[in-house]
């Protein structure tokens, strides 16, 4: 008889975590009935469930399944979420984009502008450019900055003055307030989007020559701009 009740708390006490083992995905409502069986199965006759302890693994049971099929409804909601946001993202292609970054891109010996927002006005800022490798390639200043965004042409010469080639580029802004403190500079990417890839995750990045873009980087889509031929 004691081996009986021995299997009967141990099995109450499985029942009464289920709940909570559902969170983890250890038990499954299968399981859990299987264990409600077995109590009921081995509980000592002199000493039977009680009601109320009865009603309440029920309820307990009905708890998980619902967790069940909330979880799984949240799965299938997410799933649709991501097949949107991935088809939306098709659309893009062809597409202006403006993303966080800091690249400029040499296409026939013209240059992508250079997008920057500054926290505060500025007299001049310093702008290095990199090329693919990080060498230092071209350093020019600006005239007055206003605080917000702003567009500086990058004439796309050495620091020789000699052209150079097409290609990805890095930039770095370095600017100064009135008083020669350090201005806060948030640099963007800007160009046309040739492509769409999805991680195995689940991402979207778009893509822009040979770089990639998270899609949750991009603040701003527009048509592109379309240059008289000469």
């Amino acid at each position: 008889m004691a081996e009986t009740a021995s299997v009967s708390n141990s099995t109450s006490t499985a029942l009464a975590g289920a709940t909570g083992s559902a969170s983890g995905q250890n038990i499954g409502k299968e399981e859990f009935l299987e264990l409600l069986v077995a109590q009921l199965t081995h509980q000592d006759p002199l000493n039977p469930m009680e009601g109320t302890e009865f009603t309440a693994q029920l309820a307990q049971f009905s708890s998980l399944e619902q967790l069940i099929r909330v979880n799984d409804n949240l799965g299938s909601l997410t799933n649709l979420e991501d097949a949107i946001t991935q088809s939306q993202s098709v659309d893009m292609i062809g597409k202006q984009i403006l993303a966080e970054g800091n690249t400029i891109a040499m296409t026939n010996g013209i240059s992508s502008n250079i997008i920057f927002d500054l926290d505060k006005p500025t007299d001049s800022a310093s702008i290095n450019v990199f090329d693919a490798d990080g060498a230092l390639v071209s350093v020019f200043d600006t005239a007055e900055l206003q605080a917000g965004q702003n567009k500086v042409a990058f004439a796309g010469f050495d620091k020789a003055g000699n052209p150079l080639p097409d290609g990805l580029y890095t930039f770095k802004i370095s600017a100064l307030d009135a008083e020669e403190k350090a201005v806060s500079v948030t640099t963007f990417s800007s160009g046309i989007v040739t492509g769409v890839n999805i991680a195995k995750d689940g991402g979207t990045n778009l893509q822009i020559g040979t770089t990639e873009f998270p899609l949750a980087s991009v603040v701003q889509v527009s048509e592109p701009v379309k240059v008289p031929a000469p």
